[in-house]
């Protein structure tokens, strides 16, 4: 069973006693850019056989400011009853109320918390283990935690069982924490035999006290992760941070605006998938058209037919997805009452895609016109053109995605480094009340992607795990505004990215096991492993024209 390991954070915070009335930064000389260091600590780190009845003293190579010790005390096992830590210039003093658990191996942690008076944070991750028995416990878990945003502090917890694990960690403290290094690299050390469940959790303070939708989080790729004996280690547990929804996906409210009404649920819907939503009023005769506010991507907008004024209604919602893939659990039922409104408001083309004056736009896009609200339209020769600067028309088929979006495929590839323009003839076209659209002429250009312009990666993928399956192989460029080329890996290792823009790529290597085609970050609620994943900090420079060739890898 997890233990519920109360927090120093949560339980009233620590008595930290002042030891001299001068206590201040030194004045005069360089200025200190440096922080404090750990120079010695009684017991000794790693020390055997110490008293039940010690204190614990750390001291440093510089006056420690008292308020960096004040809630980022960490200790495993947590103590029954509280220490009273004591700040003497460079020196820490832990005073335990209680003796010590015997045969126990204990870890003190203040992580990078410690600072001196001019706020310079210790490098070192402070932290001393001893045991009060004849051996301590030497399990060590280590790994890389990727995509660490700027500024970020994050940590690794270990949550350890003797009986099985709970289908969430929510409400859990870890039975054992470390800091992360900057490079993102992490040793969790000194653990007991056992199994463990990992998670990481980052955020702009150092100071996590519990599982919050607001920190970013990592799963591995493996669970549970095994301690075999007192000194096994096990390496190359990775991490990638990600946006993970722990509160419930539901319904939030149910307004009418004009003569439709909005639902906002809790998270963003899927914007493909909510097309099959179930969505009914009463039955299904009333409802006339549903669709997704492109200006909020939370609620979903519905007009119904045949509705009476005052007349209350009964509005269900199943089958629908938010835009990780989860169901909505229970279906959704809201009451609403029907008042009568008048939908006067023009209708209007709020985005593109490509989006006007685009540039490198892929010769195998399709175009995309998004509106406010559903329409009713017809796409003709005559109605929507796309041509390039010779006024060359290009041959497209039409599509309606859904109630308020549109698709134009042209027939063949578009031209190489060509500019083209879309027109738009609205005049004919209205909403589901009959209101025209606010401007009857709509025109756009974007420009395509020079094809002489590419280079390409190649090289081969030694695949050092034998049970990976649907390797594949991600070029992620630094530059924000091209999209990441993804190609399968196959057995042989060896692999091609063609058609890369010139600049700086950096390599991801994952692997697809669900087959979905994207990298899937596992969850938190039920526990979920993540799909295995590796980032490279190498830059790799493509060039017009040319093949860089032997980018080798190791996964």
């Amino acid at each position: 069973m997890i233990r519920f390991i109360r927090s120093m954070l949560m339980s009233g915070g620590l008595a930290v006693l002042l030891g001299c009335a001068a206590q201040g930064p030194p004045g005069g000389g360089p200025e200190d850019r440096t922080g404090p260091i750990l120079v010695s600590s009684i017991p000794e780190n790693g020390r055997v056989n110490v008293s039940r009845k010690t204190d614990i003293v750390m001291t440093f190579s510089e006056n420690i400011d008292p308020r960096s010790a004040e809630n980022s005390l960490e200790i495993t096992p947590a103590p029954p009853r509280l220490p009273v830590v004591k700040v003497n210039r460079k020196r820490i003093t832990i005073e335990y109320p209680d003796s010590l658990a015997e045969n126990t191996t204990y870890i003190i942690s203040f992580g990078r918390n410690i600072r001196d008076y001019q706020k310079n944070y210790s490098e070192q991750n402070i932290r001393l283990a001893f045991a009060t028995g004849d051996s301590i416990d030497e399990g060590s878990l280590s790994g890389q935690v990727f995509d660490i945003p700027q500024k970020h502090k994050p940590q690794v917890w270990a949550f350890r069982t003797t009986d099985v694990f709970p289908d969430s960690l929510l409400g859990l403290q870890p039975d054992y924490k470390t800091a992360v290094e900057p490079n993102g690299s992490f040793r969790l050390s000194n653990l007991a035999r056992g199994e463990y469940r990992l998670l990481a959790i980052s955020a702009e303070t150092a100071r996590i006290a519990l599982i919050d939708e607001n920190c970013l989080f990592g799963i591995p790729a493996r669970d549970p992760i095994r301690i075999a004996h007192r000194s096994a280690a096990v390496a190359g547990i990775n991490f990638r941070l990600s946006r993970f929804y722990l509160k419930p996906f539901k319904l939030l409210k149910t307004t009418q605006i004009e003569d439709k009404v909005t639902l906002l649920f809790s998270r963003p819907l899927d914007p493909e998938k909510y097309i099959a939503a179930d969505i009914r009023i009463n039955n299904d005769a009333l409802l006339q058209s549903f669709w997704l506010d492109r200006t909020d991507p939370k609620a979903l907008l519905v007009k119904a037919r045949g509705v009476v004024p005052g007349q209350q209604y009964t509005l269900t919602v199943d089958s629908l997805f938010d835009d990780r893939g989860n169901e909505l659990i229970d279906t959704a039922t809201a009451l609403f009452t029907y008042t009568a409104a008048e939908d006067t408001i023009a209708p209007k083309i709020i985005k593109t895609y490509p989006a006007g004056g685009s540039k490198n736009i892929p010769r195998d896009t399709h175009i995309r016109i998004f509106f406010d609200e559903a329409v009713r339209l017809e796409i003709t020769d005559s109605l929507a053109v796309i041509m390039d600067k010779d006024s060359n028309r290009v041959g497209f088929e039409y599509r309606q995605d859904d109630a308020n979006s549109i698709r134009l495929m042209p027939e063949s590839p578009l031209a190489s480094a060509t500019e083209y323009r879309l027109q738009l003839d609205c005049s004919d076209w209205t909403d589901l009340s009959g209101n025209c659209f606010e401007d009857s002429l709509f025109s756009m250009t974007f420009q395509t992607v020079d094809a002489n312009s590419f280079g390409s990666i190649s090289g081969k993928v030694e695949i050092a795990d034998s049970l990976a399956e649907r390797v594949m192989l991600t070029c992620v460029p630094v530059k924000e505004e091209w999209r990441p080329v993804t190609v399968a890996v196959p057995e042989s290792g060896a692999y091609l990215v063609a058609a890369l823009l010139p600049g700086d790529y950096r390599i991801e290597i994952w692997e697809d096991r669900n087959g979905n085609g994207r990298w899937d970050p596992g969850r938190i609620r039920p526990f979920q492993p993540a799909e295995p994943y590796r980032s490279y900090p190498e830059k790799i420079s493509v060039r017009a024209r040319w093949e860089t060739a032997e980018v080798n890898w190791r996964y």
